[in-house]
């Protein structure tokens, strides 16, 4: 409940500051601040630009949705039109207590590919009990888009040959392709069904239950990130200032790696400078024990054959 209080206090105090660089992108109503025109592009010819949603920043939310881990994979190059059309994310609770759950919209300027200024992802959550300060999505709700006539991105027109033999003309249908728009806005929970395109990848034995718990908490996710890191420090994602840890990581793990390697590299020369020392070592030693075996021979030679002389000798001839 504290963490609720808190999250609301602060929430409230940041939304001026979100507000201002929603204004700042649109370049209006800010005083002393207005967008520079393009490279190659006159102030007086950028009041008759094609419109962009952030004219101070074309492309911004594009580019921020592209530099996070979250949504750079679903983003195709079809989608990227469509992204430059969205003037600003924002994200409320669904009660006041947050216990319930949250909504992320994604405010659009009218655009040619659909009608929605809108769209509306509910991500509806809960506690699992009492005892677990946790909570877990239930099911995810998305508005329906309502494409523009041929302006549909998740799907595309191929044309498909007929038999020669029956003198038809090919035909022409849509088939769907991947897209944010068709794998982040769609409805998901025990009583939707499984995506058909996520279908063609999973095992026929596994269970469609545990298929859909994996989509659940993989866009749930995607949701929180949105939520609490991208959409309050975009700046930052646009700027690429918010990947800097990744990055960080990843030259820390080749850097380990590396380190990882020379370690092995010095640890088989001194074995194999250890195992030379023994070799040789092997070698002195059976040097010596040879040395001294042949004078230990040559000694006991030479002492039988003084014994034998002092010896009284037998004679064979039976006197």
């Amino acid at each position: 409940v504290e963490r609720q209080a808190l999250e609301r206090k602060y929430g409230a105090l940041y939304a001026p500051i979100l507000t201002r660089r929603r204004q700042r992108l649109a370049a209006v109503d800010v005083p002393g601040f207005a967008p520079e025109p393009s490279q190659g592009q006159s102030s007086s010819s950028a009041s008759t630009a094609a419109p962009v949603a952030t004219p101070a920043v074309p492309g911004f939310w594009r580019t921020v949705l592209q530099n996070s881990g979250e949504f750079q994979e679903d983003i195709e190059e079809h989608d990227e039109p469509v992204l430059d059309y969205l003037l600003d994310i924002t994200s409320e609770p669904l009660d006041e207590s947050g216990l319930s759950g949250f909504r992320v919209i994604f405010h659009f300027q009218p655009n040619p590919f659909f009608t929605n200024t809108e769209l509306v992802k509910v991500y509806h959550t809960s506690r699992p009990n009492l005892f677990v300060d946790r909570l877990d999505c239930d099911h995810i709700e998305a508005s329906p888009i309502t494409w523009q006539g041929g302006k549909n991105v998740t799907v595309e027109v191929v044309t498909r040959k007929k038999s020669w033999r029956k003198k038809q003309k090919p035909k022409r249908e849509e088939v769907s392709r991947p897209s944010l728009f068709r794998t982040f806005f769609r409805n998901l929970g025990p009583d939707e069904e499984i995506p058909e395109e996520e279908l063609a990848d999973e095992d026929d034995s596994e269970d469609p239950m545990d298929i859909m718990e994996c989509l659940i908490s993989d866009d749930f996710e995607q949701g929180k990130a949105l939520r609490d890191y991208i959409v309050p420090h975009a700046v930052r994602w646009f700027t690429g200032d918010a990947c800097d840890d990744f990055d960080d990581d990843e030259t820390d793990d080749e850097e380990e790696e590396e380190e990882q390697k020379l370690d092995g590299d010095d640890e088989e020369e001194e074995e194999e400078k250890e195992g030379k020392m023994e070799e040789d070592a092997t070698s002195t030693a059976l040097s010596s024990s040879k040395e001294g075996a042949a004078g230990d021979g040559g000694r006991g030679a030479s002492e039988g054959s003084q014994a034998s002389s002092q010896l009284p000798q037998e004679s064979c001839s039976g006197q």
